[in-house]
């Protein structure tokens, strides 16, 4: 299964950080000029979304807690939030 199968195959909005997560690293591990924008073109999706779920998948690992919210947008008002 590809990354952008597993993406469209779960249904929650924190599988979805996640997956995109992984496969963004990835890609930057083995090409150094990988960009957001072509995670974006990967995924099919704006760049703004990667941007949110990127940060929203790296604050995970330092508050875990920002996985609990019920929606992406609660959790990417959680974002400003939690940097402050």
């Amino acid at each position: 299964m590809t990354h952008l199968e597993r993406y469209n195959s779960v249904k929650s909005w924190q599988e979805r950080a996640q997956v995109m997560e992984i496969f963004h690293l990835g890609m930057c591990l083995t090409d150094k000029k990988w960009t957001i924008s072509k995670t974006s073109e990967y995924f099919q999706c704006s760049i703004g979304l990667v941007s949110e779920n990127l940060r929203i998948a790296e604050t995970s690992h330092k508050e875990p807690s920002i996985l609990l919210c019920n929606t992406r947008q609660e959790a990417v008002g959680k974002l400003e939030y939690l940097h402050d």
